[in-house]
């Protein structure tokens, strides 16, 4: 068995390679360690690739980063029975892993990693790519979008960026004119209101750095977990913010225009391609596909 270790500098807020470095040195295994490390977009599919292509026997790969690193290993990775993914959540998001019920710092513990157990998740498909964690549209993709944009400024840091991104696509970003249908029905928007602010469809539970958009969602049940917010005014979004994170705003009746409901496949249609997050890349199609594939990846959940 070899385990590989995939690392990345410029994952989370600081670098944290020199920590897992040490850590990687003193494991504790009779098995063959193999240290990668990324330096740019793709890197990580193409690490994996390399390595099962020559690797005989079963390969562990242990990616030391956030979501978006996690999500180009499970490229190279679903539907392969030779292999599993270990996240070890150093990245800046590390949402995906809070939906695998252990405490994040057994995650942290390489020993727990190397000696987990394995689990068999879903993945959601979307065209030829697979997300590990949710598909969205919306508000928080042109938030996502216009940070990138925002962060190209002179003496801009990346999280002043989003901010700003926030603040700008809550006046100018919020009604957009898609609609979802789900196993082969059509998703009418609420009464009384115009337009789709935010749509996610939820493999996992969290996104957007902790908030519980999904809340039901289980990895393995072979559901997408379907929600959506019509346009609604500023103040009146602001105002749930504190229940969307918490993951209280489903079945609330003090919100009545959040639909939410299970699925096994959803398209998003509209006139024009469409802007979405696939587990937080930004991507555009045109009336994007997602369906679920049951216990499709290997995943590594740790001991204790």
């Amino acid at each position: 068995m070899t385990d590989l270790f995939i690392l990345n500098k410029f994952s989370g807020t600081h670098d944290t390679t020199g920590e897992s470095e040490k850590k990687i040195k003193n494991l504790k295994t009779g098995d063959r360690v193999v240290t990668e490390y990324t330096n740019g977009a793709g890197d990580c599919t193409r690490i994996v690739k390399k390595h099962l292509e020559k690797e005989k026997g079963f390969l562990r790969v242990f990616v030391c980063g956030g979501d978006g690193m996690a999500s180009e290993a499970a490229q190279a990775m679903v539907f392969r029975k030779d292999c599993a993914l270990g996240v070890v959540p150093v990245g800046t998001g590390n949402d995906f892993v809070r939906s695998l019920d252990r405490n994040e710092e057994c995650f942290l513990d390489f020993d727990r990693m190397i000696n987990g157990d394995i689990m068999l998740c879903d993945v959601l498909r979307c065209g030829d790519v697979y997300a590990i964690n949710y598909v969205s549209a919306g508000y928080d993709c042109e938030v996502a979008d216009n940070a990138q944009k925002i962060k190209r400024w002179p003496f801009m840091s990346g999280p002043l960026a989003y901010k700003i991104s926030i603040f700008y696509c809550l006046f100018t970003k919020r009604k957009h004119t898609f609609y979802p249908v789900a196993d082969g029905k059509k998703i009418d928007i609420p009464k009384g209101y115009k337009g789709q602010m935010l749509t996610v469809a939820g493999n996992g539970r969290y996104y957007g750095g902790g908030i519980k958009c999904t809340p039901y969602a289980k990895l393995d049940d072979g559901l997408i977990e379907f929600m959506s917010i019509p346009t609604i005014p500023v103040p009146k979004f602001v105002s749930l913010l504190s229940l969307f994170i918490k993951g209280e705003h489903i079945n609330n009746k003090k919100l009545p225009f959040i639909t939410y409901f299970r699925c096994r496949e959803l398209q998003l249609f509209d006139e024009k391609p469409l802007k979405i997050g696939v587990d937080g890349e930004m991507m555009v199609m045109k009336d994007p596909k997602i369906e679920i594939v049951e216990k499709a990846l290997n995943i590594i959940v740790p001991k204790g």
